[in-house]
């Protein structure tokens, strides 16, 4: 500061203070702090980058996550009948590459693995061999098949083939023929290179499940029952068997006997006319109280959690869903209302937490039965479990849901390609609507998974009608033609 004299206003005033200099070190260091506040953003910026590509890598190894969808999809090329008939029974050997029972066109079988986006055969294993009256319908015959040693998300290390010569031909107008087998075995094989590791003869009509390290086949007549061996997966050795006793018509032909045999996590399920029945893996009967409620429903193991459910669709009260207790302990049963919501892609970040619907979106405690919450929506079928949150779709839009609470985060109304079904890349939502019905184009209408905004569609290749995710790789299907492609 400095010391002015004041001046009467009709006096010339000549001298100015002095104007003093600028502190120049003042002024560097206000550049330094707006250039420090800068970085900081930027630096701030990176982080909440890094941690989003971190979070996205996490989900892009969950099972069911997309490959990263750019702007538009391409054909990578068109399958065969003979592999796009196995897409639904292959097995899953690495990252894009699948082995299968293929039958050939002189009707020969082999199991042969296929490298999915390119079509290139890795290796091929015979199995049986030419057959002409299979070789007659390869589209519309069904026999033999192979399943790995997997869990969902899980690499398989030896597959499990039911290799004969006896199939079924089904014409279209529904009526079937059957062609019985005069020869029937197992064979185990090697993942890596298809060589055969064991194989041992087993009865015509057949059935099998594979369960940790067993091979457990089951046959049946009318005399005798089912009965059910188990068998060591790597050396075919007996580990035990069950016998089950005849409750159908003793005049039943083979055909006309209902009845199957599957993995129900580490249990082996054992269903027919009268009810379903649970083995132990060391081939005890654990339930056999389940045959009344099993006989007018729907099971199966959720292939994410391995929890084995039974929806029952009679009574009074709508459908009810049974999740059984994992010890088998019918006192640890859990019964919930509702069918299970298909939950396509679960991230693991809702533990304990099983989904339902009926008439809304019920979320339950899985140990206790306990309801959490109820969202006020009718969602369809599918759902996504993300990082906390729930998203589905209704008739008209698309949600998000705090997976906690079951409040509504965001909501969208349905895009102009329709409804359809929710998917992820591992960093935005996606919606995959099909042109089935030959309405409206399909294509795919990409969100924020965070705030619902829509950022971009991506429309279906020409022809392509509704594209789905199956073992790593997008398939395209068309409802002109019979045509399946691969896309990227």
């Amino acid at each position: 500061m400095r010391e002015v004299e004041l001046l009467d206003g009709d006096d010339d005033v000549t001298e100015q203070p002095e104007v003093p200099a600028r502190n120049r070190k003042g002024l560097w260091w206000i550049a330094a702090g707006a250039g420090l506040v800068a970085l900081s953003l930027v630096g701030t910026q990176l982080v909440v980058d890094a941690r989003e590509d971190a979070a996205a890598a996490r989900l892009a190894s969950v099972p069911g996550v997309f490959p990263p969808l750019g702007d538009e999809l391409e054909v990578l090329r068109t399958m065969s009948d003979a592999d796009a008939n196995t897409l639904w029974s292959v097995v899953e050997i690495g990252e894009g590459r699948t082995a299968a029972l293929l039958v050939a066109p002189d009707g020969s079988q082999s199991f042969t693995a296929t490298e999915q986006r390119t079509g290139e055969t890795l290796w091929s294993t015979p199995l049986v061999g030419p057959d002409a009256r299979r070789a007659a319908s390869p589209e519309n015959g069904y026999g033999g098949g192979c399943q790995g040693d997997a869990e969902r998300g899980g690499r398989a290390t030896v597959a499990v083939c039911l290799a004969s010569d006896g199939f079924v031909r089904y014409d279209n107008d529904g009526t079937e023929e059957r062609f019985p087998a005069t020869t029937s075995r197992v064979v185990v094989l090697d993942i890596r290179d298809g060589r055969v590791i064991v194989e041992w003869a087993v009865e015509d009509g057949s059935q099998l499940a594979v369960v940790d390290d067993l091979v457990v086949v089951g046959t049946r007549d009318p005399q005798r029952g089912v009965m059910v061996v188990a068998h060591d997966v790597r050396t075919g050795d007996e580990q035990w068997r069950y016998q089950e006793p005849a409750d159908a018509d003793p005049h039943e032909t083979p055909e006309e006997q209902y009845w199957g045999l599957f993995a129900a996590g580490a249990a082996i399920a054992l269903y027919d006319d009268d009810g379903l029945v649970l083995l132990s893996s060391t081939g005890e009967r654990v339930r056999d109280d389940l045959r009344e409620v099993s006989r007018d429903a729907s099971f199966g193991t959720d292939p994410i959690t391995g929890t084995f459910s039974i929806t029952s669709y009679g009574g009074t009260g709508g459908q009810t869903t049974t999740l059984l207790a994992p010890d088998a302990d019918p006192a640890g049963d859990v019964v919930l209302r509702g069918e299970p919501v298909h939950v396509s892609v679960d991230d693991g970040s809702l533990p304990g937490v099983v989904l339902t619907y009926l008439s809304h979106a019920y979320a339950w405690d899985r140990r206790t039965g306990e309801q959490l919450w109820e969202a006020k929506v009718q969602p369809n079928y599918g759902a996504l479990v993300i990082r906390g949150r729930v998203y589905l779709t209704t008739s008209t839009e698309v949600l998000a849901l705090d997976g906690r609470s079951g409040e509504v985060v965001w909501r969208h109304p349905l895009p102009s390609y329709g409804e359809g079904s929710l998917a992820t890349d591992g960093r935005d939502l996606l919606l995959l609507s099909s042109s089935y019905d030959g309405s409206r184009e399909g294509g795919v209408t990409v969100f924020d998974l965070a705030s619902g905004d829509e950022t971009r569609t991506v429309p279906f290749p020409d022809g392509v009608s509704d594209v789905q995710l199956l073992h790593g790789v997008l398939i395209g299907w068309s409802n002109v033609t019979s045509e399946v492609t691969v896309l990227e």
